[in-house]
């Protein structure tokens, strides 16, 4: 009866893991080489015949690196900066092995190998449940749908610029259905590139807001053109003391600080 066998070359400078299929042929134990972690494919081995299922179920609780049928753990950093930021962090402490062969410092989406230590993907999983918290936490967000997400080209933009540019662009009277297709593009950097996109795009798509149409005269008070998203910040910035509200108010927005310390928090 053959079973599998792992081996890595002791020393200083080891190498391996390497596995082998050993079989007892009523003498003595034949070894056959089937090939390093990492580069083993189990249907196609150094030699001998395809691994079993049974042997692929073996290596994998072995933590042996398989060339198929990785089955790599990603999470969603959100922002290119810190998602390449956590690849540094991880590549220096342990080794750039911990990433799968397919992970693209381009994304946000960081992408594990299937063998990357414990640790690293606990890492990786509380990092990206931080951030997620952060964001909703924030002012001026809109999560994205599994469609959206399909849809945007993340190689060109992050997601935290994307949920924000969402959020603006919904405030701006746009459809939650036609918004990604009619106003958005990956050149949208800033919540007031998304708003100027989305009032250009507007009356094309759904007509002038009503509340435009309608006693837009000399005498319209200030309050009555703060978006509701800016509203809710500056509940939270003033009742709260959000500082994430402030700034939002201050550095996208346009409002001064005088301005948020005048105005009234709506009812």
């Amino acid at each position: 009866m053959a079973s599998i066998q792992t081996h890595k070359v002791p020393g200083p400078e080891g190498s391996g893991p390497y596995a082998y299929r050993v079989e007892w042929d009523g003498d003595e134990h034949d070894w056959t080489y089937l090939g390093p972690a990492g580069s083993l494919d189990p249907e196609a081995p150094a030699n001998g015949e395809p691994l079993t299922d049974s042997e692929i179920a073996q290596l994998r609780e072995e933590n042996f690196g398989l060339a198929r049928y990785r089955e790599s753990s990603e999470a969603d950093l959100y922002k290119k900066e810190l998602a390449n930021a956590f690849r540094e962090d991880m590549a220096e402490r342990f080794d750039e092995d911990v990433f799968a062969p397919g992970d693209d410092k381009r994304t946000t989406t960081v992408e594990l190998a299937e063998d990357a230590p414990a640790t690293v993907k606990q890492l990786l999983s509380e990092r990206s449940t931080d951030i997620q918290q952060d964001l909703d936490s924030s002012a001026g967000q809109a999560p994205l749908t599994e469609d959206e997400r399909k849809k945007i080209d993340f190689t060109e933009t992050d997601t935290f610029t994307a949920r924000r540019a969402k959020a603006a662009i919904l405030d701006e009277g746009i459809p939650a259905s036609s918004w990604l297709d009619s106003v958005w593009s990956e050149d949208l950097t800033t919540e007031s590139e998304a708003r100027g996109a989305a009032k250009r795009n507007r009356e094309s798509i759904v007509g002038d807001r009503t509340d435009e149409n309608e006693g837009n005269t000399a005498n319209t008070s200030n309050e009555e053109f703060r978006s509701e998203q800016e509203k809710s910040a500056l509940r939270y910035a003033k009742e709260e003391g959000d500082e994430d509200a402030r700034d939002y108010l201050l550095n996208e927005a346009g409002w001064t600080a005088e301005e948020i310390e005048n105005t009234p928090v709506p009812a």
